[in-house]
């Protein structure tokens, strides 16, 4: 039985407790290396979870927890010679095993050549827990994440999931152009996953990022045939915009079609940030743009997102069980409170994950009800979203979210781009001063004087803090800082402390 998105929140909350409790003790509890070892340990036995305060008596994974051992995280049977105490797949399932081998039609490889009932079988079992697929995060939160897929996930589970992104008006006669970079990331295979594995798919030019194909032969690309949406990080998308009107205001580039949609993830995007978007897109002819906005991690291993624009984004209760925790104490809060997003697997093969603790403060919280545009009762997660230990910090005794800035900086007419650092007057010593400093680049035109005491002022109202000083560089100056560190993700606040709270 599935979930049923006409249920009420209660129902399929329960639904979405009682499949996590039975995947517990049918798959986690057998094959995970990792909780089978962590249930002995704490005393908790699978067959006895029924509540919602037995499901707390299993602690939070970190991030530094999938870090010691990742293949420790992944499902697999006892084989010959295996390294962890997990249990041998039981005869009911080989006998499964067996019958989908024998009522297959594969009885040959792809060359012809005869294969026998034993190598066919153990296919058959392979496609259940052999990883075929791997990638891992950027880094750039601390050490890269591994994630694992078998067939199963790419055939069973993952089709359901990136199929959600027909919610808000993906079809498969459209034409997407992915801006993200190739590389080994969920950012990017999302992407291919939602073009490969849902039936219809849609018609996908990806240009694997501006290393690949500069951005100017981006934009070339993007006016040389119609497309309905590009894919992006939100300051990549920025990024390419501005260049996109450069160079169709000087008269190098075709303007493109206008474009129905902008699929954004992997960056926070706040209404400032959004509006700021819309004004570049009505520029090179794109003013009904609708930006929708993506949330996902390598640890999630697939993404979610809006059914509209500014609708939230729309989480998933069949493959995942939702809790959103007090980031101080880890008790629950009331749907809809603040909190650090916490989630555990369902019914996956692979990396598996119970309690993991994203890091991810929501700060609008995660609401359970009827959505008011699609129509389906769902988990709604509510931006903005922060990175509990490092997207808020202690600034001259003020703690700041440091979206907050962004938001600030962003409302100031004249910007372009900008980045603020977050220093000490002498970064050897503990005790002098906090220093803000905000790098900004001005567009043509504009008095950079007042733009400076806009942008201080401005700041002040947002953070309750004032820049120190705001230095005035060249738009190339400030886009080489913002990627400096990852290459990948655009550091608008970067917190340059040795020591701070």
């Amino acid at each position: 039985m599935a979930i049923n998105y006409e249920w009420t929140p209660e129902e399929q909350r329960q639904y979405s407790l009682n499949k996590l409790f039975k995947y517990i003790r049918d798959y986690i509890y057998p094959f995970h290396p990792h909780y089978r070892k962590l249930f002995k340990e704490n005393g908790i036995n699978p067959e006895k979870l029924n509540t919602l305060d037995d499901l707390r008596r299993i602690p939070t994974t970190t991030k530094e927890d999938t870090l010691i051992d990742p293949k420790e995280f992944i499902l697999q049977p006892k084989t010959e010679g295996g390294e962890y105490d997990v249990e041998e797949v039981p005869v009911s399932k080989k006998i499964g095993y067996a019958y989908k081998t024998l009522t297959t039609r594969y009885i040959r490889d792809m060359y012809g050549k005869p294969r026998s009932f034993s190598e066919r079988a153990l296919q058959t079992a392979s496609a259940e827990w052999n990883p075929i697929h791997f990638h891992m995060s950027g880094g750039t939160a601390g050490a890269p994440s591994m994630a694992t897929y078998t067939n199963y996930d790419l055939k069973r589970v993952i089709p359901q999931l990136a199929g959600m992104l027909y919610l808000f008006g993906w079809e498969p006669t459209m034409r997407g152009l992915n801006l993200f970079p190739a590389l080994p990331h969920l950012a990017f295979f999302q992407v291919i996953f939602a073009e490969f594995t849902v039936d219809g798919g849609a018609g996908i030019f990806h240009t694997c990022g501006g290393k690949s194909i500069p951005t100017e032969k981006q934009v070339l690309i993007a006016g040389s045939m119609p497309f309905d949406m590009y894919i992006a990080i939100p300051s990549y998308m920025t990024y390419w915009l501005k260049t996109a009107i450069q160079m169709i205001e000087g008269g190098v580039a075709k303007r493109p079609d206008p474009v129905k949609y902008a699929v954004l993830a992997a960056e926070p995007l706040s209404d400032e940030y959004r509006q700021k978007l819309k004004e570049q897109f009505a520029k090179i002819g794109s003013p009904d743009i609708k930006i929708i906005e993506g949330y996902g991690s390598t640890e999630l291993r697939v993404a979610f997102f809006e059914c509209d624009e500014q609708s939230k984004l729309h989480l998933n209760p069949e493959f995942f069980f939702w809790e959103v925790l007090d980031p101080e104490t880890k008790e629950p809060v009331k749907w809809g409170e603040p909190g650090v997003l916490v989630f555990s697997h369902v019914g996956w093969r692979g990396t598996v994950l119970l309690r993991f603790w994203t890091g991810d403060f929501i700060q609008g919280g995660v609401v359970w009800e009827k959505c008011k545009k699609c129509g389906l009762t769902i988990p709604i997660l509510r931006p903005p979203i922060g990175r509990a230990e490092r997207d808020f910090t202690k600034i001259k005794g003020a703690r700041v979210p440091h979206i907050n800035f962004q938001d600030a900086i962003r409302k100031v007419d004249g910007v372009e781009s900008f980045q603020v650092i977050i220093t000490k007057e002498d970064e050897e010593d503990i005790t002098s001063r906090d220093q803000v400093i905000v790098y900004v680049s001005v567009r043509e035109g504009f008095d950079e004087e007042v733009a400076k005491a806009n942008i201080k002022k401005q700041v002040k109202i947002e953070t309750e803090i004032s820049p120190d000083r705001i230095i005035i560089e060249k738009p190339e100056q400030i886009e080489l800082r913002l990627f400096e560190r990852t290459g990948v993700k655009a550091d608008w606040v970067l917190d340059k402390r040795q020591f701070h709270i």
